[in-house]
């Protein structure tokens, strides 16, 4: 695996002294077919990753090509110096770990939880309207969604949609910075109905062979940008047409039209600062990555789309006219929250980078 560069380094299992030296030879021997060099690691550092115990007292061989050592070498020299959590995930990405696997690890061997590992059942997108009757409609019977209860829509397995009048935190000509993609392989259908329904269309639905997706944008009542969307088979989307290739089918009160997901799109200044918090803290799973979008799994064909504002079609605003909800399963995950003080009680919410604020509840 070093060798093709599928791992930075590796990792024998630790040995013994004794047992070590019996075995040296056969090491060289493997390294020089494989072009790879070999590092001989007496005192291995200790992280969050593996119990102390685990190499206390033996010999571990680090496998790895020019200039991985020098890597290794320089997070051992600040290991002491960082945060216990930032060591941990250094060394997990020197040796290949996605941020799920170091977040597995994480948790096999410290208390360190994320919001996943209690389990997110739904996940619920809150929009603010001026004419809540309007935009019921819309959603109820020119979509036909599912309703659940007044204002509260079903558009997959686990993603729904609840409206809301203006309020004093959403107040009316508060910036969307968000849009709602619903995930089907009806596009011409879905066009030529809402065409047929006179709903505002933004951008036109023009299929494109080879790409990673198509799709057409409309407008809601509110000024909310719906973007109807198919993805395809691509190097990009692998991962997503696994998951979306067993999601169930939504009917809606439009005959014989569906969705199986949807993708809350929120924009962004500091992508990579998003993309860490929605891994490394909450730990959910990216399963697109279009480079300039990151998609993320939460709930059963619930996704969540990190845009960079400078490409997508809406703009960041510090304060803007969204809110996201997670129903976790598990109660203990509130009480972990707050001891970590992510999560803010009074409020039922965690706090994140750009002025996101997502409510959690059981």
């Amino acid at each position: 695996m070093v060798a093709n560069d599928a791992k930075p380094i590796a990792l024998s299992d630790p040995m013994s002294p004794h047992d070590l030296d019996l075995q040296w030879k056969n090491y060289e021997t493997i390294a020089e077919h494989y072009g790879v060099q070999l590092y001989r690691e007496s005192s291995f550092m200790v992280t969050s990753l593996w119990p102390s115990a685990f190499t206390e007292g033996k010999d571990v061989v680090i496998i790895y090509k020019y200039p991985r050592l020098k890597q290794y070498q320089q997070l051992k020299s600040d290991i002491s110096k960082i945060r216990p959590l930032e060591g941990a995930r250094r060394f997990g990405r020197l040796l290949g770990y996605s941020n799920q696997g170091i977040n597995d690890l994480l948790m096999k061997n410290s208390d360190f939880r994320t919001l996943e590992s209690f389990g997110v059942g739904q996940q619920i997108t809150h929009l603010y309207y001026e004419d809540l009757e309007e935009a019921q409609y819309f959603y109820g019977s020119v979509l036909g969604l599912q309703k659940i209860s007044d204002g509260v829509f079903r558009v997959s397995t686990g993603a729904v949609l609840q409206l809301h009048t203006f309020n004093k935190k959403h107040p009316k000509g508060q910036p969307k910075s968000t849009a709602i993609a619903f995930l089907t392989d009806q596009l011409p259908e879905w066009y030529r109905y809402l065409q047929e329904q006179q709903v505002p269309i933004k951008y036109t639905y023009k299929p494109k062979e080879g790409g990673p997706h198509d799709g057409f944008v409309a407008i809601d009542p509110g000024g909310y940008l719906l973007e109807f969307e198919e993805f395809k088979q691509h190097p990009e989307n692998e991962l997503f047409m696994a998951y979306l290739s067993t999601a169930e089918r939504i009917d809606t009160r439009i005959a014989d039209l569906n969705f199986f997901g949807s993708i809350t799109w929120t924009y962004h200044n500091d992508l990579l600062k998003m993309q860490r918090f929605y891994e490394e803290q909450l730990g959910y799973e990216m399963v697109a990555d279009q480079g300039w979008t990151k998609i993320y799994r939460t709930a059963e064909s619930a996704f969540i789309g990190l845009v960079d504002e400078r490409r997508g079609m809406m703009d960041y605003a510090d304060e803007k006219a969204v809110e996201l909800e997670w129903i976790i399963e598990d109660s203990r995950g509130l009480e972990y929250l707050e001891e970590k003080e992510m999560f803010i009680k009074d409020e039922e919410v965690i706090s994140g980078p750009e002025h996101y604020h997502y409510r959690i509840r059981n």
